[in-house]
Protein backbone atom coordinates (compact mmCIF):
# COMPACT_ATOMS: atom_id res chain seq x y z
CA UNK A 1 0.00 0.00 0.00
CA UNK A 2 1.63 3.27 -1.32
CA UNK A 3 1.74 6.02 1.79
CA UNK A 4 -0.22 8.99 1.69
CA UNK A 5 1.18 12.90 1.10
CA UNK A 6 0.56 14.97 3.31
CA UNK A 7 -1.34 17.63 1.55
CA UNK A 8 -0.40 21.79 2.21
CA UNK A 9 -0.67 23.93 -0.82
CA UNK A 10 1.03 26.93 -2.22
CA UNK A 11 -1.53 29.35 -0.55
CA UNK A 12 -0.76 27.69 2.66
CA UNK A 13 2.93 27.61 2.01
CA UNK A 14 2.95 31.62 1.63
CA UNK A 15 0.55 32.15 4.66
CA UNK A 16 2.64 30.29 7.01
CA UNK A 17 6.09 31.24 5.55
CA UNK A 18 7.21 28.03 5.35
CA UNK A 19 10.17 29.23 2.21
CA UNK A 20 11.69 32.26 1.66
CA UNK A 21 10.45 34.04 -1.08
CA UNK A 22 13.42 36.41 -1.09
CA UNK A 23 16.90 35.54 -0.26
CA UNK A 24 16.89 37.93 3.55
CA UNK A 25 12.93 36.98 4.17
CA UNK A 26 12.03 35.53 7.69
CA UNK A 27 11.04 31.93 6.89
CA UNK A 28 10.70 28.50 9.06
CA UNK A 29 12.74 26.83 7.38
CA UNK A 30 14.95 29.45 7.93
CA UNK A 31 14.75 28.62 11.35
CA UNK A 32 16.78 25.61 10.91
CA UNK A 33 18.95 26.34 8.09
CA UNK A 34 22.18 26.64 9.25
CA UNK A 35 23.45 23.23 8.35
CA UNK A 36 26.98 22.74 7.70
CA UNK A 37 27.17 20.45 4.65
CA UNK A 38 25.87 21.10 1.14
CA UNK A 39 24.32 17.84 0.90
CA UNK A 40 22.96 19.15 4.75
CA UNK A 41 20.96 21.90 2.61
CA UNK A 42 19.33 20.24 0.30
CA UNK A 43 18.49 17.44 2.38
CA UNK A 44 16.46 19.90 4.55
CA UNK A 45 14.59 21.33 1.46
CA UNK A 46 13.98 17.70 0.66
CA UNK A 47 12.61 16.77 4.20
CA UNK A 48 10.24 20.59 4.46
CA UNK A 49 8.66 19.25 0.49
CA UNK A 50 7.72 16.09 1.87
CA UNK A 51 6.14 16.04 5.30
CA UNK A 52 5.07 12.90 7.13
CA UNK A 53 1.93 10.88 7.17
CA UNK A 54 3.02 8.26 9.06
CA UNK A 55 2.75 8.27 12.71
CA UNK A 56 5.89 5.52 13.15
CA UNK A 57 8.12 7.80 10.70
CA UNK A 58 7.69 11.09 12.25
CA UNK A 59 7.88 9.83 15.67
CA UNK A 60 11.50 7.98 14.93
CA UNK A 61 12.35 11.27 13.86
CA UNK A 62 11.36 13.06 16.64
CA UNK A 63 13.24 10.45 18.49
CA UNK A 64 16.52 10.53 16.27
CA UNK A 65 16.40 14.32 16.63
CA UNK A 66 16.26 14.57 20.44
CA UNK A 67 18.80 12.26 21.28
CA UNK A 68 21.52 13.47 19.11
CA UNK A 69 20.23 17.09 20.76
CA UNK A 70 21.16 15.29 23.89
CA UNK A 71 25.17 14.71 22.54
CA UNK A 72 24.42 11.45 21.67
CA UNK A 73 26.93 11.53 18.61
CA UNK A 74 30.32 11.11 19.10
CA UNK A 75 32.18 13.22 15.80
CA UNK A 76 31.81 16.20 13.97
CA UNK A 77 30.73 16.32 10.80
CA UNK A 78 33.33 18.61 8.82
CA UNK A 79 31.54 20.77 6.04
CA UNK A 80 34.70 21.02 3.99
CA UNK A 81 35.56 17.26 4.02
CA UNK A 82 32.12 16.33 3.29
CA UNK A 83 31.84 18.57 0.34
CA UNK A 84 35.34 18.10 -1.43
CA UNK A 85 34.21 14.13 -1.05
CA UNK A 86 31.51 15.48 -3.06
CA UNK A 87 33.55 17.01 -5.62
CA UNK A 88 36.19 14.26 -5.80
CA UNK A 89 33.59 11.32 -6.38
CA UNK A 90 32.08 13.27 -9.32
CA UNK A 91 35.66 13.20 -11.04
CA UNK A 92 35.95 11.42 -14.26
CA UNK A 93 36.93 9.28 -15.80
CA UNK A 94 36.23 6.74 -13.19
CA UNK A 95 39.07 4.32 -12.70
CA UNK A 96 38.13 0.90 -14.45
CA UNK A 97 40.42 -1.20 -12.68
CA UNK A 98 43.76 -0.91 -10.14
CA UNK A 99 47.29 -1.20 -11.89
CA UNK A 100 50.18 -1.08 -9.29
CA UNK A 101 52.63 0.14 -11.96
CA UNK A 102 50.31 2.68 -13.04
CA UNK A 103 49.61 3.69 -9.62
CA UNK A 104 53.58 4.41 -9.49
CA UNK A 105 53.72 6.28 -12.27
CA UNK A 106 51.26 8.78 -11.73
CA UNK A 107 52.48 9.16 -8.07
CA UNK A 108 55.68 10.16 -9.66
CA UNK A 109 54.36 12.40 -11.95
CA UNK A 110 52.74 14.30 -9.77
CA UNK A 111 56.13 14.38 -7.40
CA UNK A 112 57.77 16.18 -10.82
CA UNK A 113 54.81 18.14 -12.18
CA UNK A 114 52.53 18.42 -9.58
CA UNK A 115 49.47 16.85 -11.33
CA UNK A 116 46.41 18.53 -10.18
CA UNK A 117 44.12 15.48 -10.78
CA UNK A 118 46.33 13.38 -8.94
CA UNK A 119 45.93 15.92 -5.59
CA UNK A 120 42.25 15.97 -5.83
CA UNK A 121 42.34 11.93 -5.96
CA UNK A 122 44.32 11.97 -3.28
CA UNK A 123 42.64 14.28 -0.90
CA UNK A 124 39.31 12.92 -2.23
CA UNK A 125 40.65 9.67 -0.86
CA UNK A 126 42.10 10.86 2.33
CA UNK A 127 39.26 12.99 3.24
CA UNK A 128 36.72 9.91 2.50
CA UNK A 129 38.73 7.85 5.00
CA UNK A 130 38.69 10.09 7.37
CA UNK A 131 34.80 10.10 7.23
CA UNK A 132 34.45 6.50 6.92
CA UNK A 133 36.84 5.85 10.02
CA UNK A 134 34.55 8.61 12.01
CA UNK A 135 31.29 6.64 10.92
CA UNK A 136 33.35 3.57 11.99
CA UNK A 137 34.04 4.47 15.44
CA UNK A 138 30.43 5.92 16.03
CA UNK A 139 28.98 2.83 15.29
CA UNK A 140 31.79 0.82 17.30
CA UNK A 141 31.56 2.78 20.65
CA UNK A 142 27.83 3.49 20.38
CA UNK A 143 25.76 1.60 21.97
CA UNK A 144 23.13 -0.74 19.66
CA UNK A 145 20.36 -0.81 22.33
CA UNK A 146 20.57 2.87 23.59
CA UNK A 147 19.73 3.99 20.24
CA UNK A 148 15.99 5.18 18.87
CA UNK A 149 15.24 3.31 15.92
CA UNK A 150 16.20 5.88 13.08
CA UNK A 151 19.82 5.58 14.50
CA UNK A 152 19.94 2.41 14.46
CA UNK A 153 18.75 1.84 10.90
CA UNK A 154 21.98 4.05 10.38
CA UNK A 155 24.10 1.92 12.84
CA UNK A 156 23.18 -0.95 10.95
CA UNK A 157 24.03 0.11 6.90
CA UNK A 158 27.53 1.64 8.59
CA UNK A 159 28.12 -1.47 9.68
CA UNK A 160 27.32 -3.37 6.81
CA UNK A 161 28.85 -1.01 4.32
CA UNK A 162 32.33 -1.03 6.29
CA UNK A 163 32.29 -4.94 6.92
CA UNK A 164 31.57 -5.31 3.88
CA UNK A 165 33.99 -7.88 1.35
CA UNK A 166 35.08 -5.10 -1.05
CA UNK A 167 35.52 -2.18 1.86
CA UNK A 168 37.48 -4.00 4.68
CA UNK A 169 40.94 -4.01 2.98
CA UNK A 170 40.50 0.17 4.08
CA UNK A 171 40.79 -0.50 7.92
CA UNK A 172 44.32 -0.58 8.06
CA UNK A 173 44.43 2.40 6.32
CA UNK A 174 42.24 4.27 9.03
CA UNK A 175 44.52 6.56 10.84
CA UNK A 176 47.70 5.78 8.45
CA UNK A 177 50.24 8.91 7.99
CA UNK A 178 50.79 8.50 4.30
CA UNK A 179 49.42 6.32 1.75
CA UNK A 180 51.55 4.43 -0.85
CA UNK A 181 50.45 4.83 -4.58
CA UNK A 182 49.11 1.67 -4.47
CA UNK A 183 46.81 2.55 -1.32
CA UNK A 184 45.62 5.31 -3.33
CA UNK A 185 44.87 3.48 -6.26
CA UNK A 186 42.77 0.64 -4.87
CA UNK A 187 41.36 2.63 -2.40
CA UNK A 188 40.29 5.23 -5.38
CA UNK A 189 38.53 2.28 -7.67
CA UNK A 190 36.75 1.19 -4.69
CA UNK A 191 35.07 4.90 -3.43
CA UNK A 192 34.43 5.48 -7.25
CA UNK A 193 33.34 3.02 -9.15
CA UNK A 194 33.38 -0.57 -7.09
CA UNK A 195 31.62 0.92 -3.87
CA UNK A 196 30.15 4.36 -5.07
CA UNK A 197 26.87 3.73 -4.35
CA UNK A 198 27.25 2.39 -0.73
CA UNK A 199 29.76 5.28 -0.33
CA UNK A 200 26.83 7.77 -1.68
CA UNK A 201 24.53 6.32 0.54
CA UNK A 202 26.57 6.60 3.84
CA UNK A 203 26.80 9.96 2.85
CA UNK A 204 22.99 10.40 2.75
CA UNK A 205 23.56 8.93 6.37
CA UNK A 206 25.74 11.76 7.16
CA UNK A 207 23.83 14.69 5.43
CA UNK A 208 20.72 13.75 7.58
CA UNK A 209 23.00 13.70 10.91
CA UNK A 210 24.02 17.07 9.99
CA UNK A 211 20.45 17.98 9.72
CA UNK A 212 19.10 16.50 12.96
CA UNK A 213 22.06 17.91 14.70
CA UNK A 214 21.77 21.40 13.39
CA UNK A 215 17.75 21.20 14.15
CA UNK A 216 18.13 19.98 18.04
CA UNK A 217 20.50 23.03 18.13
CA UNK A 218 18.02 25.19 16.68
CA UNK A 219 15.24 24.24 19.19
CA UNK A 220 17.29 24.72 21.72
CA UNK A 221 17.92 28.52 20.95
CA UNK A 222 14.45 28.97 20.01
CA UNK A 223 12.64 27.39 22.87
CA UNK A 224 11.14 24.90 20.74
CA UNK A 225 9.42 21.50 22.39
CA UNK A 226 9.47 17.97 20.82
CA UNK A 227 6.26 16.72 19.59
CA UNK A 228 4.28 14.11 21.45
CA UNK A 229 3.12 11.83 18.49
CA UNK A 230 -0.50 10.29 19.50
CA UNK A 231 -1.05 7.01 17.67
CA UNK A 232 -4.21 5.56 19.43
CA UNK A 233 -5.95 6.10 15.91
CA UNK A 234 -8.26 9.33 17.25
CA UNK A 235 -8.23 12.90 16.36
CA UNK A 236 -6.43 15.39 18.87
CA UNK A 237 -4.63 18.45 18.39
CA UNK A 238 -3.49 19.94 22.06
CA UNK A 239 -0.85 23.23 22.40
CA UNK A 240 0.34 24.73 25.66
CA UNK A 241 2.49 27.79 25.44
CA UNK A 242 2.38 27.79 21.25
CA UNK A 243 4.12 31.17 19.99
CA UNK A 244 4.95 32.74 16.71
CA UNK A 245 9.18 31.79 16.02
CA UNK A 246 9.03 34.86 13.97
CA UNK A 247 8.18 37.63 16.73
CA UNK A 248 10.61 39.22 19.72
CA UNK A 249 9.23 38.53 23.42
CA UNK A 250 5.94 36.60 21.76
CA UNK A 251 3.07 35.84 23.97
CA UNK A 252 2.59 32.08 24.58
CA UNK A 253 -1.29 30.59 24.55
CA UNK A 254 -2.97 27.16 24.94
CA UNK A 255 -5.61 25.46 22.56
CA UNK A 256 -6.90 22.23 22.22
CA UNK A 257 -9.12 20.33 19.80
CA UNK A 258 -10.82 16.79 20.06
CA UNK A 259 -13.74 14.90 17.98
CA UNK A 260 -15.93 16.27 20.94
CA UNK A 261 -14.44 20.15 20.64
CA UNK A 262 -12.86 20.18 16.81
CA UNK A 263 -13.93 24.18 16.12
CA UNK A 264 -11.85 26.91 17.94
CA UNK A 265 -13.92 30.27 17.12
CA UNK A 266 -11.69 32.81 17.98
CA UNK A 267 -13.08 36.49 17.91
CA UNK A 268 -11.21 39.59 18.97
CA UNK A 269 -10.68 43.36 17.34
CA UNK A 270 -8.10 44.60 15.24
CA UNK A 271 -4.56 43.57 15.86
CA UNK A 272 -5.74 41.81 18.83
CA UNK A 273 -3.16 39.04 17.38
CA UNK A 274 -6.00 36.80 16.12
CA UNK A 275 -3.79 36.55 12.56
CA UNK A 276 -0.48 35.94 14.96
CA UNK A 277 -1.78 32.94 16.44
CA UNK A 278 -3.46 31.16 13.77
CA UNK A 279 -0.32 31.57 11.99
CA UNK A 280 1.56 29.61 15.30
CA UNK A 281 -0.93 26.97 15.55
CA UNK A 282 -0.09 26.30 11.57
CA UNK A 283 3.53 26.38 12.07
CA UNK A 284 3.09 24.16 15.00
CA UNK A 285 1.34 21.72 13.12
CA UNK A 286 3.58 21.80 9.88
CA UNK A 287 7.06 21.11 11.82
CA UNK A 288 4.94 18.21 14.07
CA UNK A 289 4.55 16.50 10.46
CA UNK A 290 7.94 16.64 9.82
CA UNK A 291 9.19 15.34 13.71
CA UNK A 292 10.21 18.51 14.09
CA UNK A 293 10.62 20.62 17.55
CA UNK A 294 7.44 23.03 17.62
CA UNK A 295 7.63 26.97 18.98
CA UNK A 296 5.23 25.35 22.08
CA UNK A 297 5.73 24.64 25.49
CA UNK A 298 4.14 21.57 24.98
CA UNK A 299 2.40 19.51 21.98
CA UNK A 300 0.29 16.37 21.80
CA UNK A 301 -0.82 15.68 18.11
CA UNK A 302 -2.14 13.17 15.83
CA UNK A 303 -0.82 12.57 12.42
CA UNK A 304 -2.86 14.58 9.90
CA UNK A 305 -3.48 14.14 6.24
CA UNK A 306 -3.27 17.91 5.21
CA UNK A 307 -2.64 21.36 6.69
CA UNK A 308 -4.85 23.95 4.77
CA UNK A 309 -5.08 27.66 5.59
CA UNK A 310 -6.39 30.67 4.04
CA UNK A 311 -5.06 33.67 5.92
CA UNK A 312 -3.26 35.84 3.29
CA UNK A 313 -6.07 35.50 0.97
CA UNK A 314 -4.90 37.81 -2.38
CA UNK A 315 -7.24 38.89 -4.95
CA UNK A 316 -7.03 37.38 -8.43
CA UNK A 317 -7.00 40.60 -10.85
CA UNK A 318 -6.39 38.02 -13.67
CA UNK A 319 -9.34 35.80 -13.41
CA UNK A 320 -11.89 39.05 -12.77
CA UNK A 321 -13.08 37.92 -9.84
CA UNK A 322 -14.15 39.49 -6.47
CA UNK A 323 -12.19 38.85 -3.12
CA UNK A 324 -15.39 37.33 -1.96
CA UNK A 325 -15.81 35.28 -4.79
CA UNK A 326 -11.84 34.13 -4.38
CA UNK A 327 -12.80 33.68 -0.95
CA UNK A 328 -15.93 31.02 -1.22
CA UNK A 329 -13.66 29.44 -4.07
CA UNK A 330 -11.06 28.77 -1.34
CA UNK A 331 -13.89 27.26 0.55
CA UNK A 332 -14.96 25.14 -1.91
CA UNK A 333 -11.45 23.71 -2.55
CA UNK A 334 -11.65 22.49 1.16
CA UNK A 335 -14.88 21.02 1.30
CA UNK A 336 -13.93 19.11 -2.10
CA UNK A 337 -10.17 17.88 -0.45
CA UNK A 338 -12.87 16.55 2.66
CA UNK A 339 -14.36 14.30 -0.23
CA UNK A 340 -11.10 12.16 -0.10
CA UNK A 341 -10.13 12.70 3.54
CA UNK A 342 -11.34 14.14 6.50
CA UNK A 343 -8.17 14.38 8.41
CA UNK A 344 -6.94 17.70 8.35
CA UNK A 345 -6.48 21.34 10.24
CA UNK A 346 -7.78 24.01 8.21
CA UNK A 347 -7.71 27.62 9.44
CA UNK A 348 -9.76 30.51 7.86
CA UNK A 349 -8.82 34.15 8.97
CA UNK A 350 -11.25 36.70 8.87
CA UNK A 351 -13.68 34.23 7.02
CA UNK A 352 -15.68 36.19 4.10
CA UNK A 353 -13.93 40.00 4.78
CA UNK A 354 -14.57 40.52 1.31
CA UNK A 355 -18.47 41.15 0.99
CA UNK A 356 -21.13 43.09 2.72
CA UNK A 357 -21.60 42.43 6.47
CA UNK A 358 -24.84 40.53 5.93
CA UNK A 359 -23.66 37.79 2.87
CA UNK A 360 -20.16 37.72 5.59
CA UNK A 361 -22.95 36.78 8.40
CA UNK A 362 -24.74 34.17 6.33
CA UNK A 363 -21.70 32.73 4.60
CA UNK A 364 -19.79 32.72 7.81
CA UNK A 365 -22.44 30.96 9.91
CA UNK A 366 -23.69 28.50 6.98
CA UNK A 367 -20.19 27.39 6.25
CA UNK A 368 -18.83 27.59 10.03
CA UNK A 369 -22.32 24.83 11.02
CA UNK A 370 -21.55 22.84 8.11
CA UNK A 371 -17.45 22.09 8.96
CA UNK A 372 -18.49 21.54 12.95
CA UNK A 373 -19.70 18.40 11.49
CA UNK A 374 -16.96 16.90 10.31
CA UNK A 375 -15.68 16.34 13.09
CA UNK A 376 -12.35 14.44 12.63
CA UNK A 377 -10.70 17.64 11.15
CA UNK A 378 -9.82 20.45 13.02
CA UNK A 379 -10.82 24.32 12.30
CA UNK A 380 -9.65 27.71 13.75
CA UNK A 381 -11.99 30.38 12.22
CA UNK A 382 -11.41 33.79 13.54
CA UNK A 383 -13.98 36.20 12.26
CA UNK A 384 -14.48 40.30 12.68
CA UNK A 385 -18.49 39.74 12.76
CA UNK A 386 -18.94 38.83 16.83
CA UNK A 387 -23.14 38.33 15.69
CA UNK A 388 -21.70 34.98 14.46
CA UNK A 389 -19.95 33.52 17.54
CA UNK A 390 -23.28 34.27 18.88
CA UNK A 391 -25.88 32.54 16.83
CA UNK A 392 -23.05 29.15 16.59
CA UNK A 393 -22.90 29.23 20.45
CA UNK A 394 -25.65 26.18 20.74
CA UNK A 395 -22.69 24.15 18.81
CA UNK A 396 -21.61 22.00 21.50
CA UNK A 397 -18.29 21.25 20.04
CA UNK A 398 -17.72 24.63 19.27
CA UNK A 399 -15.47 26.08 21.40
CA UNK A 400 -15.05 30.03 21.33
CA UNK A 401 -11.94 32.03 22.34
CA UNK A 402 -11.25 35.43 22.00
CA UNK A 403 -7.70 37.67 22.38
CA UNK A 404 -7.87 40.33 24.67
CA UNK A 405 -8.24 44.18 24.58
CA UNK A 406 -6.83 45.81 27.74
CA UNK A 407 -8.13 49.66 28.33
CA UNK A 408 -6.28 51.74 30.10
CA UNK A 409 -7.58 55.95 30.57
CA UNK A 410 -9.90 55.05 27.28
CA UNK A 411 -6.90 53.67 25.28
CA UNK A 412 -6.83 50.46 23.82
CA UNK A 413 -3.86 47.71 24.57
CA UNK A 414 -3.08 44.40 23.47
CA UNK A 415 -2.32 41.27 25.99
CA UNK A 416 -2.30 39.06 22.64
CA UNK A 417 -3.59 36.29 25.48
CA UNK A 418 -6.37 34.24 24.41
CA UNK A 419 -9.37 34.11 26.55
CA UNK A 420 -12.51 31.89 26.77
CA UNK A 421 -15.85 33.17 25.38
CA UNK A 422 -16.32 36.12 23.04
CA UNK A 423 -15.46 40.04 22.96
CA UNK A 424 -17.78 42.23 22.31
CA UNK A 425 -15.01 44.64 21.59
CA UNK A 426 -14.91 47.31 18.06
CA UNK A 427 -12.09 49.23 17.81
CA UNK A 428 -12.61 49.95 14.10
CA UNK A 429 -13.83 53.30 15.04
CA UNK A 430 -12.02 54.56 17.48
CA UNK A 431 -8.88 53.80 15.30
CA UNK A 432 -10.50 55.75 12.38
CA UNK A 433 -10.84 58.91 15.54
CA UNK A 434 -7.94 58.45 16.90
CA UNK A 435 -5.46 58.87 13.49
CA UNK A 436 -7.95 62.47 13.12
CA UNK A 437 -9.20 61.34 9.87
CA UNK A 438 -11.81 63.32 9.93
CA UNK A 439 -10.73 66.30 11.08
CA UNK A 440 -8.22 66.22 8.25
CA UNK A 441 -10.81 66.46 5.73
CA UNK A 442 -12.95 68.55 7.56
CA UNK A 443 -10.34 71.02 7.20
CA UNK A 444 -9.39 70.30 3.59
CA UNK A 445 -13.32 71.45 3.13
CA UNK A 446 -12.75 74.53 5.43
CA UNK A 447 -9.43 75.60 3.32
CA UNK A 448 -11.54 75.03 -0.21
CA UNK A 449 -14.37 77.53 1.19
Amino acid sequence: MAQSVFEIDLQTRNDLAIFPKYIDEYSVMGLFNKVGTIGGTEKLDQIFKNPLTDADQIKQRVDAIKYLGDGGIGFKIDKRDCDYIEFYLQQQPKPVSVSKIKAIEKKAMYFFTGDNDFYTICRGVENTLQLLYMLDDFSRTTEFDALPALLQNYHLTIRKTIEDADFIFIRPLFGKKKLSAVDIAKTDHLFRSLGYGRLKVLLDIVYQLDVFITVAASAKSNGFSFPVINKTGEPVLKLQGVFHPFIKDPVPNDVAFNCDKNVCFVTGANMAGKSTFLKAVGVAVFLSQLGFPVPAAYMETSVFDALITTINLADNIQSGNSHFYTEVSRVKQVAEKMTVSQNMVVIFDELFRGTNVKDAFDASLAITSAFSKVRKSFFIISTHIVEVANELSAIENISFRFMETVFDKGVPGYSYMLRDGITEERLGMWIVKNEGILEIIEGIIKGSD
